[in-house]
């Protein structure tokens, strides 16, 4: 069963958050002459003048490690300025993209916190190369290896699967459009799932939380895709060869289709969490 809320929405609890004056800071500021502040809790160093291109690659690596789920708008320019200040050339943006990459591709719990972050790191561009066409290389070579990274490590293609559909999800064109690019290789990466006879319910369950997440997107991209592919639930759903608890999964995919990807009632997701329970104790 999906996850309500997880990873939707940047900085989630932020704009519950009233911090008195004296404890917010900006670049640049700092009370007692540290360059030290914390968000979460979580220490974030500020990037010194004069700060030379290695120190910033450490310090940008240290910064993504240390990440929590919800990433505030100054976590996001102290990272865009890390970056900025690592890329002095075109091996070095590689170097941050690659960076970034290998971050949100290793849980898919940061899928959408990754997209969000890349989002503001898109506009990063050196010498011509730039971020977001580096990015997308990325996620193209991945997903033209899908198989052999499936075959290996399920766990290893759902993360790149989840973050895939949250760059699809949060990215935008300059014209303000999703990049269409995309939209056959989630399809075909969805397909796989239910087309095999081996996938476990993890899989479905992935496939439940990235559909809930971008199915509208992803639908009025391609109608008759989403349509064909709603035909192959429905089949997994009825076939006995489908666990109880896949079917349950697959269901609540339905069902959210049949609401137009609206968030799923309280009373509605409620039902789901029990049945759920209800399958893993039996």
């Amino acid at each position: 069963m999906a996850a309500v809320g997880r990873g939707r929405g940047r900085g989630r609890g932020l704009l519950a958050r009233d911090l008195p004056q004296e404890a917010q800071t900006r670049p640049g500021d700092s009370a007692s002459g540290d360059s030290k502040a914390t968000e979460n809790g979580v220490e974030v160093k500020k990037e010194e003048p004069g700060m030379s291109r290695q120190d910033s690659i450490l310090e940008l690596q240290h910064v993504l490690d240390s990440l929590t789920l919800d990433v505030s708008d100054q976590e996001l320019n102290n990272l865009y300025q890390l970056a900025e200040s690592a890329s002095s050339n075109d091996s070095d943006i590689k170097h941050v993209t690659e960076q970034v990459y290998s971050k949100f591709t290793s849980d898919r719990e940061y899928a959408k916190t990754g997209a969000f972050i890349c989002e503001k790191l898109a506009a990063l561009e050196v010498n011509g190369t730039k971020f977001r066409s580096l990015l997308l290389s990325m996620i193209q070579a991945d997903y033209k290896d899908k198989d052999n990274l499936r075959s290996k490590s399920v766990s290893k293609f759902l993360n790149i699967l989840s973050f895939m559909c949250q760059i699809f999800g949060t990215l935008r064109t300059a014209g303000g459009e999703v990049f269409k690019p995309l939209v056959s290789p989630l399809y075909e990466c969805f397909n796989m799932i239910l087309d095999s006879d081996h996938s476990d319910n993890d899989e479905f369950e992935c496939l439940n939380e990235q559909l809930q997440s971008i199915g509208r997107d992803l639908e009025q991209s391609d109608r008759d895709k989403m349509e064909q592919m709603m035909v192959k639930i429905r089949s997994k759903v009825i076939r006995n060869g489908s666990s109880q608890q896949a079917r349950c999964t697959l269901l609540e995919i339905i069902e959210s289709y049949c609401r137009g990807w609206k968030d799923l009632s309280n009373d509605v997701t409620r039902f789901y969490c029990d049945t759920m329970m209800d399958i893993l104790t039996d």
